[in-house]
């Protein structure tokens, strides 16, 4: 091979950089990389736990990249995105760069073209329809529950710091809906786990432990 087309070839890999991606997991042969798992906390309103991490920070994430993908394989010939679906997405990342000049920014760091990160956004988007739309539950908290996490949970914490305790007519509604955002996040596990099982899911992000 002569200089000349060895240095065309070297100009054509530069301006098509080649990106070699470790597979973090496949769910049937739909493929999810460590650089989705970058990607995501980069782009989405995820926050790390304060006792978490960083390894389990990211299997917390690519288990919601895991999610989003069976979602994606379960209804996407019944879903059909709207703009203001895509702009629900859309929004808190925007806001999360702090503007679009630098989401831009962001996008160019990864190599992504405006195409790319709508594509990469896709299976959230129709996640988060899906959720809206086919995972309706209104869960009804008996007050005895709200009296038993009143005097078994609310009472000795605030006891135990030192602080006076507000009465179960003041804390009834704070109480009713903390259970019921708990009971509803339980709900929905169970539905996306019975759904995982409809397919074959391999988890190849190792731990290092």
């Amino acid at each position: 091979m002569t200089v000349k087309a060895l240095l065309a070839l070297y100009i054509l890999l530069q301006a098509s950089p080649i990106m070699v991606d470790k597979i973090a997991a496949i769910v049937n042969d739909e493929i999810i990389t460590i650089h989705d798992i970058e990607r995501a906390i980069v782009f989405f309103p995820i926050l790390r736990k304060k006792s978490e991490d960083e390894e389990s920070f990211y299997f917390r994430v690519l288990s919601g990249l895991i999610d989003f993908k069976v979602i994606s394989l379960e209804f996407s010939d019944e879903f059909n995105p709207s703009e203001e679906d895509i702009e629900q997405v859309q929004t808190p990342i925007l806001k999360k760069a702090g503007s679009m000049e630098k989401l831009l920014v962001v996008l160019n760091n990864f190599t992504m073209s405006w195409s790319d990160f709508q594509n990469f956004i896709g299976e959230k988007v129709l996640y988060e329809k899906v959720l809206r739309e086919k995972f309706q539950m209104e869960i009804t908290v008996p007050f005895s529950d709200i009296e038993a996490f009143y005097r078994e949970d609310y009472f000795p914490s605030q006891q135990r710091l030192g602080l006076a305790p507000q009465t179960l007519v003041e804390m009834a509604p704070v109480i009713e809906k903390y259970l019921r955002q708990l009971r509803t996040a339980e709900q929905l596990s169970s539905w996306l786990n019975d759904l995982r099982a409809n397919y074959n899911i391999e988890i190849k992000l190792r731990s290092r432990q």
